[in-house]
């Protein structure tokens, strides 16, 4: 037998006449030979048949069964006529090993037919399968389903049979924890993925559990194209991004989003593909707290830190800068104005980064944004409209805090703190402050906190004022103050108004008039809680 046991052993027995090969002689040498571990089952022999055509053929179920100890049989190859061992197996005299081929395991991987009819993109079997019931979502030994195997083959004929027609699960992850569009987009089947998605795949997918890695079909999309940027695959990532529900800055399990991926890379096309996107966002932070324009200023990839840079963010045209700011990252601060990036750059809402930084209470952020020269104006509204008390000490301290600054809306901090008492509180007793680095008549100070009295009907203030200021003088300059103040805001409701008369008709009069304190002996207004104004 050692002359026999070559792999092409096999095919010399179909060079016989086929009513031979059929004879019980012919059959007992053939499972012989299949018996030898290197005799190749798939070999065709006359007219393009291969031992299982001929088993089929035979209705020979026992030998139907030996061929299928050879793991790599192939039901598959089609003889000269065009027919596979399937299509014989398919008459009505055969169902014995029609039933034997449908419940096999093919391959080391366990497949089923079904498994191996999609993956070769045999159309008639698959749909000649569904109809016979098999299940379109069985598994083999590495949790692949038929879907898996289509659409990583980019077949996408198949793929539509088996969702359309045989109602397969489109997201199912497969034991790496990856869908059927993970496979498409990872072998770059730029058709297929279009399909999938088109049968509403989800386009995020990402499994769960401490075993996942965390890729949506982005990240796959983006680690091929960073290190291949040919047109195909950047056309993967392109039709993924243009689908609305695509997430553009998932995190895999170490935090890395897609386009820390492109900055791995050193993919410029691939950044500029991701930056398209308004919603992208470059100072996400990985596990390591580095964001993908750190690693681009890290490893000096000057052509993506120049994109980075230049790129605008969101509907509202932000600057890298402004992200920064909203995100109180001081350490990317201090870097992109390092760059040269002007500290007030504006978006196109006439927004500055101190004010992204302000709405967020991101105090480090704004003292340094304050200390490189930002102007503090739109931080001041910003603390006011956000009852920010920590960031209100911090600017009114400032030799150029000002209270009376308009923003984009026109209105002052005043006007934001009529709605705030806890806001206007705060800015009366801050008054003295602001008031005597802009002026050396000390009476001012009493008409700053009483005109914010009156403009924000706080009768608290107004009443703490009046009496401290205890005179008959000093209730008719109070009074005058008034007027004036009525004048200056004609927009005053008249229950303010008859709350400050009746503050006034309430107060009584002494003959010792009250003396206004001297600059030196004025209390820090952030060491007591009580409105030390006069005394």
């Amino acid at each position: 037998m050692s002359g026999l046991t070559s792999k092409n052993a096999l095919s010399a027995l179909f060079i016989a006449e086929e009513p031979m090969i059929k004879q019980n002689l012919h059959l007992e040498i053939i499972r012989c030979f299949i018996s030898n571990a290197e005799v190749d089952v798939n070999t065709q022999g006359i007219n393009g048949k291969t031992a299982l055509h001929y088993a089929i053929e035979s209705d020979d179920l026992a030998l139907v069964d030996l061929l299928f100890n050879k793991k790599n049989v192939n039901p598959f190859i089609k003889d000269d006529t065009g027919k596979a061992p399937l299509d014989y197996a398919q008459e009505e005299s055969k169902t014995r090993v029609l039933q034997a081929l449908i419940d096999r395991k093919y391959g080391p991987d366990g497949d089923s037919l079904l498994h191996l009819a999609a993956a070769i993109g045999e159309v008639k079997a698959v749909r000649y399968l569904i109809e016979k019931g098999v299940d379109v979502n069985l598994r083999n030994a590495l949790h692949h389903t038929p879907l898996h195997l289509a659409a990583g083959a980019g077949h996408k004929n198949i793929v539509e049979i088996l969702v359309k027609e045989g109602g397969a699960e489109i997201d199912v992850f497969d034991a790496r924890n990856q869908t059927p569009l993970h496979y498409a987009v990872n072998n770059k089947r730029l058709k297929t993925v279009e399909l999938l998605i088109k049968l509403k795949a989800n386009v995020n997918a990402v499994s769960v559990g401490q075993s996942s890695t965390g890729l949506s079909p982005l990240h796959i999309a983006v680690s091929n194209s960073s290190y291949d940027e040919r047109d195909l695959c950047l056309d993967v990532v392109k039709c993924l991004i243009s689908t609305p529900e695509c997430r553009v800055n998932p995190q895999d399990h170490e935090n890395q989003t897609p386009l820390h991926y492109a900055v791995d890379g050193d993919g410029l096309s691939t950044t500029d593909v991701l930056l398209s996107r308004k919603d992208i966002d470059p100072l996400m932070k990985d596990d390591n707290g580095k964001t993908p324009f750190e690693y681009a200023v890290e490893e000096n990839k000057q052509e993506i830190v120049k994109v980075l840079r230049e790129n605008r963010y969101g509907v509202d045209h932000n600057h890298l800068l402004h992200l920064a700011a909203q995100k109180g990252y001081t350490e990317i601060i201090d870097i992109i104005t390092r760059m040269g990036e002007d500290i007030n750059v504006l978006n196109n809402k006439n927004q500055s980064p101190i004010y992204f930084a302000a709405e967020q209470g991101c105090l480090n952020a704004i003292e340094l944004l304050l200390k490189k020269g930002a102007s503090p104006a739109v931080a001041l509204h910003c603390a006011i409209r956000t009852n920010n008390l920590e960031l209100l000490k911090v600017l009114l301290i400032r030799k150029d805090a000002d209270l009376f600054g308009r923003d984009n809306e026109g209105k002052t901090p005043i006007d934001y703190a009529e709605e705030n008492p806890v806001m206007f509180h705060m800015l009366s007793k801050c008054a003295e402050v602001i008031e005597k680095r802009n002026s050396h008549n000390k009476k001012v100070k009493l008409c700053t906190v009483l005109t914010l009295a009156v403009i924000g009907s706080m009768t608290v203030v107004l009443t703490i004022a009046v009496g401290m200021y205890t005179t008959i003088a000093g209730v008719f300059t109070a009074v005058t103050i008034v007027a004036l103040s009525q004048l200056m805001q004609r927009s005053i409701d008249n229950n303010c108004q008859q709350k400050v008369l009746k503050v006034l008709s309430e107060t009584e009069t002494t003959k010792e008039p009250a003396t206004l304190v001297d600059d030196d002996e004025r209390e820090n207004p952030w060491q007591s809680n009580n409105l030390v104004l006069m005394r």
